[in-house]
Order: C-alpha cells, then structure tokens, then sequence
C-alpha cells in the first residue's frame, strides 16, 4: 500500500496543481456566499468522484461542505480545512494564480488554505486508489467561514467532532516539516467600572475615580500574565535568526492577557470620570488554567481600592485550548516516524497563540494540526506555497491517516 500511495502522488503532481490553479482562481472571500459556494461546489464535485456523499449548509455569508465517505473499518476520522479567504471579490483576477521559477505558487488563499484542501482530496484519492478502506467514516469538512469564524460553523464542527474518534486539521503547515500540537484557548472579558464623577477642584471630595479604580484593576490582571521572556526586540523573527534559534513558538508566554480596549465617556481632565471601561483578551495553553484565570479574573469585581466606585466583569472562555493529551502524543508520534522513514525528515512541533478549526475539536477529540502543504506568508498579496512539499506532505498525510486507524 505505501509503495502504491506514493507513486500514485507523484503521477498525479501535475493534476493536483491544476486543480489548485482552479480553486485558487476562485474568488472565495470570507463572507462571501457566492464565491464559497463556487469553491465548494469544486470540492463536492472531487469529492463525488471518490464515492462520497455531500451536503452543503448555508447561512447569510456562506456556503460550507460536508463530504462522508464510507469505509469497512471501526473508526471515524474527521478532516477539517477551509475554503474561505481574507481577499475581496476581484482580487483572483489581479493576481491569478502562478507558478514561478523556484516551484512556488502564488494567488489569492493559495497556501491559507487552498493548497490543502485539495492536499486532502489527493491524500484521499491515493489512499482508495491502494484499497484502503480501514475507517467507519471518513468525514471532510471544508468551512467557508474559518477566516472569521461564525456560529454556523462552530456547530457544525462540534456536530462532527462527536461522530469522529479524532481530527485532523488540514490548515497551513509550518516550514521543514512543522506541525501543529498545542494552541492557547481564548477567554473575553468587559471590565466596567462606576463611580461618582464631578469638578476636579470642588468636588473631588465626594466623588470617585473610575478610570483610577480601573487602572488598580488592570494592574492586578496583569498579575495573572506569565512573564514576558525578555526584551521585545531579542524576539522579532530577524533577531531570532541572526542568532540561529529556529522560531516554533517555544518563547510564546504561557498564559497571556491583553487589554486592547480602554474608554471612558468622560473626554475633560478638569472632571472627575463616573465611568471606565476596557475590553480583555486572555490565552492559555491548558484547561485547567483556563478555568483558574476565569475565576480569579471575575473575582477581581470585589477589589477596589477607590471608594464609592463598583467594578463589574462579564464574559468568560469563547473557545478552549488545544492540549497536547498522551493520545495527540500518539499521533505525533506517527506522524514523525512516518516522516523519518520515508523521508528522511524531523517533524518540528510548533505550539501557536492563535485559533484554528483544532481548537474546537479538541474540547471532544484527539486532535492534530497543521499537516497542510507549507506556505508562506498567508493572508497578504505575496503569499505563496513551496509546491515542492505538496507530494511529501500529501504522502505523510495518507500514510499517517492509515496508521492511526490501527492505534486507537
């Protein structure tokens, strides 16, 4: 069977940059229902052709993919990549896709996320093609909202996730062999802070200082943070190079909180403000912490060192982290050995501070990320795929799909 996959993905390279050449020149914005549905309908059709059945969702900004093939085997595995991009209609006719010199492709959502979702359609093409059929179910999700997420779509991947044993997560891969195995969950929170507000010069006697309240607040958030590695400047991308680390989001803190927005409806400094607010992002890499940051936080609603002004906190966890279990560890290691045999490769393991689709499913499955083809700089107008990892990383993706239906 190995033997069979790779040859089978090395004959068809040339039919798989076609394919994204034709997803990739499909304008598929994110909210954007016509063009997600554009996508999708070219995902579905492929998809068809391997026997599954398809069913599309909708809402009001787009169109979403659900695609089941059947297998002989006990487990269900859930796929998840994304058809949506961050580029406005039009801008596939600016900059249509292409192949350059070096073997990288560009186009609008070439790498983030196009190249993979049709990596998936070959993984799975080259794994029926060498008779593979050890699965329940195989299930393909393809949002048309990931870029900016919606209720529709986080139903949908918690409806799936509870039908699955684990999930892969076809989004961006890291470079040389990186992937995925921790992220940080996400937490929200509105500090609203009242107090008497008056004249500064005849009535600070009877009034209280919101915004100063607020400010004891802040400082006392910023307590739960994991300290900050060391000056920002030795962590930029260059100053890490220049001094040989290999950047895989080791020096990310473990616990960070963000107050991005702060106001007040008082706009004079003669007034003493009766009001303050600010708006709160907090991440942590594990459950358990998550759930102590989100105590301690709304507890801080009953500390004020400004007499006669209430503090206020609402919000909680949004979305909770990706753990790295002993049965994500399993499927590391798979993946690794599969990567070092035929290929001669060492997997790097990146943790990330941001949210995929894998975060989601992770709060039911053991879950992987990131075995998608490697680009580069996504989301901007020189963002590109190194098509020179579509075979090898399209190879490790059917083979490790394989082997993980024989260890759980």
């Amino acid at each position: 069977m190995k033997d069979t996959i790779k040859e089978y993905l090395a004959d068809q390279y040339e039919a798989y940059v076609k394919d994204l050449e034709t997803l990739t020149n499909i304008d598929s914005g994110n909210g954007d229902l016509q063009g997600t549905e554009a996508a999708n309908k070219f995902v579905a059709e492929k998809m068809q052709e391997l026997g599954a059945v398809t069913e599309f969702r909708y809402n009001d900004r787009a169109c979403h993919l659900i695609s089941r093939l059947k297998g002989s085997g006990k487990l269900s595995i859930l796929l998840v990549a994304h058809v949506d991009t961050v580029f406005n209609r039009g801008e596939a006719a600016k900059r249509p896709f292409k192949v350059d010199e070096n073997g990288f492709a560009w186009g609008p959502g070439v790498g983030d996320d196009k190249a993979t979702v049709v990596e998936v359609i070959y993984g799975l093409k080259a794994l029926l093609k060498a008779g593979f059929s050890d699965f329940k179910e195989i299930i393909y999700y393809t949002n048309g909202e990931e870029e900016g997420g919606s209720p529709t779509a986080e139903a949908i991947v918690a409806e799936l996730s509870q039908q699955a044993d684990f999930a892969v997560i076809m989004d961006v891969a890291r470079p040389n062999w990186g992937i995925v195995t921790q992220r940080k969950g996400n937490a929200k929170y509105k500090i609203q802070v009242t107090g008497i507000g008056g004249h500064h010069g005849n009535a600070s006697q009877h009034c209280a200082n919101a915004i100063h309240q607020l400010a004891y607040t802040i400082t006392e958030l910023h307590k739960l943070a994991s300290p900050m590695p060391g000056d920002p400047a030795d962590f930029t991308a260059k100053a890490l190079a220049d001094r040989g680390i290999v950047d895989s989001g080791q020096f990310i803190p473990q616990n960070t909180v963000n107050v991005g927005v702060i106001g007040s409806t008082n706009d004079k400094i003669s007034v003493i403000p009766g009001d303050a607010y600010c708006e709160v992002n907090v991440r942590c890499f594990s459950v358990a912490e998550q759930e102590r940051l989100d105590r301690e936080i709304k507890a801080l609603a009953d500390k004020t060192v400004v007499a006669g002004t209430k503090v206020e906190i609402t919000g909680g966890i949004v979305t909770g982290p990706m753990e790295k279990t002993p049965q994500v560890q399993k499927m590391v290691d798979v993946y690794s050995r599969i990567v070092r045999d035929e290929f001669g490769g060492n997997v790097t393991e990146w943790v990330a501070g941001g949210l995929t689709d894998g975060n989601r499913t992770a709060k039911y499955i053991p879950t992987l990320d990131a075995l998608g083809v490697e680009n580069y700089d996504e989301h901007t107008d020189h963002e590109s795929v190194d098509l020179k990892t579509a075979v090898p990383r399209t190879t490790a993706f059917a083979l490790t799909l394989a082997e993980l239906t024989k260890i759980f």
